[in-house]
């Protein structure tokens, strides 16, 4: 009888000390910096400018991970077996990757001597330390996270449905835009916003892809690298301004989200 006490204790105390080491820092990062250091901060040009830089690339990153990530995503959900194994390893590979090395495979892809390098330099197109490389930094690390999640939205989906309106006729591309996509509009719509939040948050493939030039590839993470180097107290108000964003996407996750697809 006392068993079951015993196991809830333990599961109360490990979820405290889980909650205390999750709040803790966040708690010490909020309150390193006033209300009105932080409405300071905004009113900064730089700050305004790797703000807009931040939310400018993650916003076009988002059309190309769908364009990429949803096929991917509805082809994975219905296949099984060793083929479906091999395509998520191979998918899942940035997410594993040090975010360092990430940008390196990429400078060695589509640097001017990587493999890609002298075909963009004779169409005139250098990608290295622009805003497209930080879009491509985000499309690269941000696509196999949602390509995961949208696939068991799309395996979610009952299989009679689509198996109801091919036999009256729909094509396999009018039954997933008809049938599949409607039923999951709304586990779509809560992934768009967490590949936004995810994008916010990237910093060190982007450094090395894109670098850090203020005005041009410099987002919030990076300045607030650069600023900890020379004031740890603008470091600390950057900090809280971006996890105040990455807060305010994740509560719109949860909301837009059904209750199925944050299960």
């Amino acid at each position: 009888m006392n068993r079951p006490r015993l196991f809830s204790l333990f599961l109360a105390t490990a979820g405290s000390l889980l909650a205390a080491l999750i709040l803790l820092p966040i708690l010490a990062l909020l309150l390193a910096s006033s209300p009105r250091e932080l409405l300071s901060l905004l009113l900064r040009g730089e700050v305004q400018q790797a703000l807009w830089i931040t939310l400018l690339s993650s916003l076009l990153a988002l059309p190309p991970i769908f364009l990429l990530g949803l096929p991917a995503a509805y082809g994975l959900s219905r296949i099984n077996g060793k083929v479906r194994r091999i395509l998520e390893t191979l998918l899942e590979l940035p997410m594993v990757m040090p975010p360092i090395v990430a940008g390196l495979s990429l400078l060695l892809a589509f640097g001017r001597r990587g493999l890609l390098g002298n075909l963009l330099m004779d169409i005139g197109l250098s990608i290295p330390f622009t805003l497209l490389a930080v879009i491509i930094a985000i499309l690269f690390i941000v696509t196999p996270y949602f390509v995961r999640r949208c696939t068991l939205l799309f395996a979610g989906v009952d299989p009679k449905l689509e198996d109801a309106a091919l036999l009256l006729g729909a094509t396999p591309f009018q039954t997933f835009l008809r049938v599949s996509l409607p039923l999951v509009r709304r586990g779509l719509a809560a992934e768009a916003i967490m590949a936004l939040a995810q994008g916010v948050g990237l910093f060190g493939t982007i450094i090395l892809f894109a670098g850090n030039l203020p005005g041009r590839t410099q987002t919030l993470s990076l300045a607030i690298y650069t600023a900890f180097q020379s004031d740890p107290q603008q470091a600390f108000g950057l900090g809280a301004l971006l996890l105040l964003i990455s807060l305010c996407l994740l509560t719109a996750v949860k909301w837009v989200a059904p209750q199925e697809s944050t299960q």
